[in-house]
């Protein structure tokens, strides 16, 4: 593996995924929810992969 792929293969907490989208928890949950984003248990912990974010992230549209 490449360290591009690594990079995108790392997972992140709820928390930081809200950090990184600029929102609260409440909405990163309300998201994976709605399954327009999506997450995966570690034991009792949800995490997001970092290419998840970036799709997301991609189909969002910007606000002007």
């Amino acid at each position: 593996m490449n360290e591009s792929t690594d990079a995108a293969d790392e997972c992140v907490s709820l928390s930081r995924a809200a950090k990184i989208l600029g929102v609260c928890v409440r909405t990163v949950r309300r998201e994976i929810d709605r399954r327009r984003l999506a997450a995966f248990r570690v034991g009792r912990n949800l995490r997001i992969k970092m290419s998840e974010l970036r799709r997301y992230m991609d189909r969002q549209p910007v606000n002007v």
